[in-house]
């Protein structure tokens, strides 16, 4: 597995991680929640594009360690409901272990609650981190896995539980959930793990400390001046026409600038306006060896979109949504889209999106004047294109 995709895979990990690294001034006296242990059994069923002699099931053990936020007013995570946030681990049977293999993932975590003090209560999980598959697609070792063409993927777990209280520090809870794994066409096939899954759990609650040292949580000034932003992106991708084909094909590098105004509305959300322009060298390379149009073809090898996003700022790291229009885009649109006849083709035109998050290693991310890297997954309407890294500089 190359170190590329490990650092990528990782990144989208780091977000729940800020309730650690928050910077603090000074220390307070208080009660501290200690620990949430979560322990859950998943039940589903993998679908594999090709059909799988003897597969059965699939399995999986989830076991969370999650800590209580916001318990001061100051803190930024107040703002986002005071969840619960953490870590997880999955290990998972896919349902065949000589063709699909087994699944390792690393989740950091939030948790909502709905009447948590009651008898029988509600809550939300959102997870998303980095998985290892342990058998993907190969095409002589192992060519009817078409899940995935990589040991490495990005992972997403969404479920919902009704949680009943056993006592005080136990309870009882079952639900529903999906699982998603995705490459981000990094390697293909990339059909992904979409797996419904029912699940059965326990919670232990060992309670709280009281009279322990809390760090005291900074309250930054909001920033309300439009800012000037500067971002230059790298990828690399495998170039095909499905999730599926084709497959062990080289991988081309993607280049990317974009230039956008933004501005914080609160404390917590931000929101940009700009335009992206990406070269795609798998496109110039398939113009040149298809001797397609007469001139213009690095210009023809290239995508402007106009973009729209928010961000939703937490100290050191942001989760950022933009949607686009592509206003120019003739290679994918005339020659990847020519034939197809989905549904959905006039949204692969027209809209891409991109979702990832952002590191702000020096200034916080509620900073006027601020540099930040980030990593996203890059999609043509929800068909993912390519996983990227960015530096972008505000200002």
């Amino acid at each position: 597995m190359s170190m590329k995709k490990i650092f990528t895979l990782l990144f989208f990990s780091v977000l729940s991680f800020s309730v650690l690294f928050s910077q603090e001034t000074d220390s307070i006296t208080a009660s501290y929640y200690k620990p949430t242990i979560q322990l859950d059994y998943l039940y589903g069923k993998i679908d594999n594009p090709i059909e799988i002699p003897q597969q059965t099931n699939s399995h999986y053990g989830k076991l969370s360690f999650l800590n209580k936020t916001g318990v001061q007013k100051q803190s930024f995570f107040s703002q986002y409901g005071s969840p619960e946030v953490g870590v997880s681990v999955i290990i998972g049977y896919l349902g065949n272990k000589e063709v699909l293999g087994s699944l390792f993932a690393f989740l950091p975590q939030w948790t909502y609650h709905v009447y948590a003090k009651k008898p029988v209560s509600f809550d939300v999980n959102i997870a998303s981190g980095f998985a290892y598959i342990s058998k993907p697609y190969h095409k002589i070792s192992n060519p009817l896995n078409h899940t995935l063409g990589g040991h490495a993927a990005s992972i997403t777990d969404v479920s919902s539980n009704v949680v009943f209280m056993l006592h005080q520090a136990m309870f009882l809870r079952a639900g529903v959930g999906m699982l998603l794994v995705t490459n981000g066409q990094s390697a293909l096939p990339n059909h992904g793990i979409h797996d419904f899954t029912v699940r059965l759990g326990m919670i232990y609650k060992p309670g709280d400390l009281v009279g322990v040292k809390m760090p005291k949580r900074t309250v930054f000034a909001n920033d309300s001046v439009w800012r000037k932003n500067i971002r230059l992106s790298y990828a690399r991708h495998e170039l095909g026409y499905t999730k599926q084909y084709p497959v062990d094909g080289p991988s081309y590098s993607i280049f990317s600038a974009a230039a956008y105004l933004s501005k914080q509305l609160s404390r917590i959300n931000e929101v940009k306006f700009g335009i992206d322009y990406t070269y795609y060298n798998s496109y110039n390379t398939l113009i040149r060896f298809d001797k397609m149009y007469s001139h213009f073809k690095f210009f023809r090898a290239s995508v402007i979109s106009l973009q729209a996003g928010h961000e939703f700022l937490m100290h050191h790291f942001g989760l950022v949504t933009e949607l686009g229009v592509k206003i120019h885009d003739p290679l994918y649109r005339n020659f990847f889209l020519q034939n197809d006849t989905s549904r959905g083709v006039w949204f692969k035109r027209f809209v891409t999106s991109r979702i990832g998050v952002e590191f702000y290693p020096y200034n916080s991310a509620f900073s006027g004047n601020k540099l930040s890297v980030g990593a996203y997954l890059k999609t043509n309407a929800l068909q993912p294109d390519f996983i990227e890294y960015n530096m972008t500089y505000t200002f």
